[in-house]
């Protein structure tokens, strides 16, 4: 498996009320890279990426939200970046860039949940994806973590996450 190992400092904003739970994977029971209640768990390299990445699911009286830095260890990632790991997974490529909302809207499976299920066939710990507005800012999801997977921890307290032009550069 062309996976490789990643480490490092990442990013997650997560809404105040879950602020004992920074670990809890999505609350949704399906989403870009997850279905049927599998685990999932969404983050980002910086700030800037995680406020990008939850920007069109904010809405005007939204909860309050906080940044919690995460330090993960010693993951096995696929790059959806990587034409190896694109072949290595069987898929053309773009299933991770096609929108999966309006696939689900008229009860499709979503096409990016191809590219999530082969890599947790391959028995990947999770996926390096391109944003689909701006492919060279990138995320992370993992598909296990802790008791099942790499280590992710906690890494240093959450602050308040003000949606504002700062978070959106």
């Amino acid at each position: 498996m062309p996976a490789q190992p990643v480490s490092g400092r990442f990013y997650r904003i997560i809404f105040a009320s879950d602020r004992d739970a920074p670990l809890r994977g999505a609350r949704s029971p399906e989403g870009r890279f997850h279905h049927d209640g599998e685990a999932a768990l969404y983050m980002s390299p910086s700030p800037q990426a995680a406020a990008f990445a939850i920007a069109r699911y904010l809405r005007p009286n939204d909860p309050p939200r906080l940044l919690q830095p995460l330090h993960l260890e010693a993951a096995q990632l696929l790059d959806l970046r990587n034409p190896t790991a694109i072949r290595y997974l069987g898929l053309n490529g773009d299933e991770a860039s096609v929108p999966w909302q309006p696939e689900r809207q008229q009860g499709l499976p979503a096409t990016t949940w191809r590219a999530s299920d082969a890599a947790r066939a391959a028995g990947a710990d999770g996926i390096i994806y391109a944003a689909r507005s701006e492919p060279s800012r990138w995320h992370i999801v993992l598909f296990r973590w802790n008791s099942t997977g790499p280590r992710l921890a906690p890494d240093g307290p959450a602050t308040p996450f003000l949606p504002n032009p700062t978070h959106a550069t």
